[in-house]
C-alpha cells in the first residue's frame, strides 16, 4: 500500500471517531448537564478559595 492510501484510511477513521464522539455527547440528559454545571461551579469555588488563602507577592 502506498502512503496516500494510508492517509486516506486515517482520515476516514478519524472522521468516524469524531462523528461518533459528537453523536454520543449530544445525547446527555438534562440531569447530566445539571450535574456537570454543579460540579464545575464547585471546582471554581474551591479554586477561588485556594487563591484567596495565598499571600500576595511583594
Amino acid at each position: 500500500m502506498s502512503t496516500e492510501w494510508l492517509w486516506g484510511i486515517g482520515i476516514i477513521v478519524l472522521g468516524i471517531a469524531i462523528a461518533y464522539a459528537l453523536m454520543r455527547n449530544r445525547t446527555r440528559s438534562a440531569a447530566e448537564k445539571q450535574l456537570t454545571e454543579t460540579v464545575a461551579k464547585e471546582n471554581y469555588r474551591a479554586e477561588d478559595l485556594q487563591e484567596r488563602r495565598r499571600p500576595m507577592p511583594e
